[in-house]
């Protein structure tokens, strides 16, 4: 667990200075402030101070038809399949 402190957050919008609480790679709690000794568990506590926290971003550039290729078949990326596409 992680807990980034005092960081400008965007989620997209401004929702200004919180607190946010990662539990494994999912966020769990964002809050105006989240106090480690109320956890029922250890976390890690980074100082996010001047600092901007955003979601994680996605990577637009997707050769959903696979793509490369030019060195020979075997260098070609494979096509992207519907499952990968729903899952991520």
């Amino acid at each position: 667990m992680i807990l980034l402190k005092n960081g400008e957050v965007y989620a997209p919008k401004y929702l200004g200075k919180k607190d946010v609480l990662l539990t494994f790679d999912k966020i769990a709690c964002i809050k105006d402030e989240i106090k480690e000794t109320e956890l029922p568990f250890p976390v890690n506590i980074v100082d996010a101070s001047n600092l901007i926290i955003v979601p994680g971003f996605i990577d637009s550039h997707v050769h959903i038809s696979g793509g490369g290729g030019e060195g020979c078949f075997a260098t070609r990326t494979p096509e992207l399949s519907l499952s990968d596409c729903i899952k991520n």
